[in-house]
């Protein structure tokens, strides 16, 4: 080994060639600046992001200053934070356009940045932009798509706007080196846009707080959830890789194996088999009984289940008398009646309910209207089985909130959470709904998936990316569902009590009419439910194809194209046919898993296995490796910490954009504003 290594020795030319260890080179520190349109302390999916990438920078050693809105903070994870004023937006007041300050160039040309990123530049980077490459000219820039800001042009009711929304963001985007989003279903669309040199920066969890470990049962109980029952909490153990919900075989043998010695005759009890087919002969692993037969006795036989202590009768025979209570039966009941004559007894304890889960901004842009009539469109039993929970906040709680009310609906707004405060709501629910269409990635669709939840979701952008429809949950295909809108409705009672159109099957109007809880009539309902949402599936799924050709089937979404956003908001308008027939297939998948612990808990142990698979410092470095690449390409080398603090003095001295005549410029641009914008107001 010492020959082959050294390279004093010559190696004859049939020899292996020489193994040369790759060097382990120290990574260099870059020095980044942060355009962005939005930050902290306002929450949302661009806001955590950057937030992460800001610890990440400042763990790995690297620089960076945050340019944005002012909120009050002037640091982030030990980074400078420069904020400038912006005017609310009169249809989202939570967003601001914020305007461009002479201080930033100075600051940015004093922090003398290696790269310049901006963050869905809008309009703070159509102005940065510019004068970026004016006075840095040297430096590269990129940008990150994280809004499908042109898509909700659309949904305000102005689609005109859009093709005009697009035109600039690409414009915008393609002044920078590199494009970064979220989703490879984000980069199709993008590119189909006309966008260049897109890469994915994609994104992670934390396992360590978002865990079905977080579970809380006080949480469950403030909600009027009981804990589930000791015979729900066992643990199950689903295939993961595939798709039957069955126990192990070694499990299964050793139930039937009790059971028998208990004197249980169980129906459906497996074929026992050695490793050669034959039949088990398990004889030795028997203890002979030494005296008579436990399963002929009466006395050793289990006893039924029942529901409260004094329903169990005495023991036959004096040897298995119960021993005497603490108080005589006569004087409990006499203090019991003296204490309250009127007293009703105890209501039974609740059943455990199905929480169905929604995290996000609460604005109908979210297409919150469809788990609504979903919700309400379940049969009574499975609704009564069932609680709708929403974490989050914004502009359309109030009109929600009033919505569930009318509707009699059982939901709950926690409002705004984070933490393990978060996690636990996560871990304490059953199903996380997610009806939105207008994601690039959908960081809470991930975070459900760490939890355990499965979830149900519709075909689109950033969803289909993370959800394997079948495996960690159902996906809507809402072109295919819209598709059913042809025939007629059902009955006048079924489409007044679904507030829809959308017919149903005569079959599946005789079942959930009857409303029946027997076995017979449960095993029909679940029967044609699965035959309906079989239809629903993708087409690999349906068909029996070999295993070869089921290997290559897509991991995530549905092999179907994922709907335009104008599919979307002709389908999703409320009083459309096709919302109707929507908001019914997404209520089957619902139901579906309400029913179905099973198949939760199967679907709930994949997503957890795949979910752990992404890490936030993977996420974050990817897009650190985007800036070491423009970088080396621009060929920038860092300067000295002598050379740097001179630099940052003389531009002190004499800094760009703060003569008095770049003052009245200011000046007199934000009056022109001001004048525009009051005759905006008042006409």
């Amino acid at each position: 080994m010492s020959v082959a290594l050294s390279s004093a020795t010559a190696a004859p030319a049939s020899a292996t060639p020489r193994v040369t260890y790759p060097v382990d080179e120290k990574r260099r520190k870059l020095r980044i600046a942060i355009v962005t349109e939005n930050f902290l302390p306002k929450v949302d999916g661009v806001t955590r992001t950057l937030a992460r990438l800001l610890e990440h920078l400042n763990a790995e050693g690297h620089e960076a200053i945050v340019c944005g809105p002012e909120t009050g903070m002037t640091s982030y994870a030990g980074h400078p934070v420069v904020g400038t004023f912006g005017l609310p937006l009169v249809v989202y007041p939570g967003l601001k356009l914020n305007f461009l300050r002479p201080r930033f160039i100075r600051r940015l040309q004093q922090f003398k940045p290696d790269v310049v990123h901006f963050v869905d530049p809008i309009f703070l980077g159509a102005q940065m932009l510019p004068m970026v490459q004016k006075w840095l000219p040297l430096v590269p820039c990129v940008s990150s798509y994280h809004t499908n800001l042109p898509t909700y042009a659309t949904l305000f009711g102005m689609p005109w706007l859009e093709a005009t929304m697009w035109r600039l963001t690409r414009s915008l985007h393609d002044r920078c080196e590199m494009v970064f989003c979220p989703s490879e279903s984000t980069r199709r669309m993008l590119r189909s846009k006309g966008f260049s040199n897109v890469e994915i920066w994609s994104r992670g969890v934390d396992t360590e707080i978002f865990t079905p470990a977080a579970r809380d049962d006080n949480l469950r109980a403030s909600w009027g959830c009981t804990p589930k029952p000791a015979s729900l909490t066992a643990p199950l153990t689903p295939s993961v890789s595939g798709s039957a919900i069955a126990g192990s075989s070694a499990d299964e043998a050793a139930f039937f194996q009790l059971a028998s010695k208990l004197g249980l005759n169980l129906r459906g009890s497996p074929k026992r088999r050695t490793s050669a087919g034959s039949p088990y002969d398990d004889s030795f692993i028997r203890t002979p009984p030494s005296g008579p037969s436990l399963t002929g006795s009466p006395e050793m036989s289990p006893p039924p289940s029942y529901d409260s202590l004094s329903s169990i009768p005495d023991l036959d025979g004096a040897a298995f008398a119960l021993p005497p209570p603490a108080m005589p039966t006569n004087t409990f009941h006499a203090l019991h009646a003296s204490s309250s004559s009127e007293a009703a007894p105890a209501p039974p304890a609740p059943e455990s309910k199905t929480v169905i889960l929604y995290v996000g901004r609460i604005s109908w842009e979210k297409n919150l209207r469809l788990l609504i009539e979903a919700f309400r469109m379940l049969p009574a039993a499975v609704r009564e089985n069932a609680k709708l929970v929403f974490v989050g906040d914004g502009p359309a709680r109030g009109d929600l909130t009033r919505l569930c009310a009318r509707h009699k609906l059982d939901a709950t707004f926690m409002g705004h959470q984070k933490g393990k405060r978060l996690a636990a709501m996560y871990a304490s629910s059953s199903i996380f709904a997610f009806p939105s269409f207008t994601e690039t990635f959908g960081q809470v669709v991930l975070e459900a998936l760490a939890s355990g939840l499965p979830v149900v979701g519709l075909h689109a952008e950033g969803t289909s990316d993370l959800v394997s429809h079948g495996r960690t949950g159902l996906l809507l295909d809402v072109n295919a569902a819209a598709k059913s809108v042809a025939a007629p409705p059902s009955s006048k009672a079924e489409v007044e009590a679904s507030g829809s159109r959308a017919p149903l099957s005569p079959r599946l109007v005789a079942l959930r009419n009857s409303e029946s809880s027997s076995p017979k009539s449960a095993a029909d309902f679940a029967s044609a439910a699965s035959q309906a949402a079989a239809k629903l599936r993708p087409a690999y799924e349906r068909s029996p194809s070999s295993s070869a050709s089921r290997s290559n089937a897509p991991t995530s979404g549905l092999p179907t194209p994922i709907p335009s956003v104008g599919d979307f908001a002709a389908a999703m308008t409320p009083s459309s046919a096709a919302f109707g027939a929507c908001a019914r297939s997404y209520s089957m998948l619902l139901e579906r898993l309400v029913r179905d612990r099973a198949l939760r808990a199967a679907m709930g142990q994949r997503a957890q296995v795949g979910a752990s698979r992404r890490t936030w410092w993977d996420a974050m470095d990817a897009v650190v490796r985007g800036y070491e690449e423009v970088v080396e390409k621009a060929g920038i080398h860092n300067l000295s910490d002598d050379e740097l603090e001179a630099l940052r003095a003389r531009q002190r001295k004499k800094a760009p954009l703060t003569g008095p005549i770049v003052k009245a410029l200011i000046v007199l641009y934000l009056a022109l504003f001001c004048m525009l914008w009051s005759r905006f107001l008042s006409s």
